[in-house]
């Protein structure tokens, strides 16, 4: 298995993490995630590819503590997940999950939704700048939530989580169930916010396009497993990872490590 470059000034450190589920009756503990390594840069980006099943999104729920790896550790910036308070490392890295969630009332209603006692500026001036920011109408604010399309909701809920000025986007298929001018939006509002506020960004996609977009390192996960973890923005060697990027789904194979 080849391996991308050392990265610099890593902002997630990921060392031998595993998660197995917890015994039921007489089921054992079922493996999820096995002896997974890798470092994204600050400002970098890494996506997650594989078949599903592969444990992808409960990777991606371990690096804001969604999910409580069984071994291993995970840094983020220099500490320890356990040293830090949750609800301060959830607003630094922002999941965004695969299906928006939105509530009842305005765009505007929504993008003030927060947990008690959240710092930050949530005022108009505040809401308009982040809704342009991720290339939607300011006059947006004043719909009622429930009419959006698709593409609209997923950049409403990215643009809720910018509200909260994190270093990190954890995106979970950010461009599923849209159609493909949809899913361009939004690769291309993932890449300009990356460059605009050196955002680290980690996903996982089954669109070679925002791979494409964002460069950074590609990590590929069989059964809980890396099987592959290469930088995106070269000659990219495995060849499950040149067919995902031709835009075929990578092969599932176990060999090569």
């Amino acid at each position: 298995m080849a391996a991308p470059p050392p990265p610099g000034d890593q902002l997630f450190e990921v060392e031998h993490l595993s998660l197995a589920s917890v015994a039921s009756g007489d089921q054992p503990p079922a493996r999820i995630l096995k002896d997974v390594s890798f470092g994204v840069e600050r400002g970098g980006a890494l996506v997650l590819v594989g078949p599903s099943g592969s444990g992808k999104s409960t990777l991606l729920r371990c690096l804001n503590r969604l999910a409580e790896p069984t071994a291993g550790h995970v840094r983020f910036d220099g500490r320890d997940l356990h040293s830090l308070d949750p609800r301060d490392l959830r607003r630094r890295a922002a999941l965004v999950m695969q299906t928006p969630v939105l509530f009842d009332g305005t765009v505007r209603d929504n993008l003030r939704v927060r947990p008690v006692g959240t710092p930050g500026d949530f005022s108009d001036a505040r809401l308009t700048s982040a809704v342009v920011e991720v290339g939607l109408d300011a006059r947006l604010l004043d719909r009622d939530a429930a009419t959006l399309s698709g593409g609209e909701k997923k950049r409403v809920t990215i643009a809720r989580a910018l509200l909260r000025d994190p270093q990190a986007l954890l995106l979970d298929e950010p461009t599923s169930a849209l159609d493909p001018p949809n899913a361009a939006l939004v690769v291309e509002t993932v890449s300009r916010l990356r460059e605009r506020r050196r955002l680290t960004i980690v996903a996982v996609t089954h669109q070679p396009e925002l791979v494409r977009q964002l460069g950074g390192c590609l990590l590929y996960l069989v059964r809980g497993e890396v099987l592959a973890y290469e930088r995106a923005d070269g000659a990219v060697s495995d060849a499950r990872l040149q067919a995902f990027l031709a835009g075929g789904r990578a092969a599932p194979g176990t060999d090569r490590r």
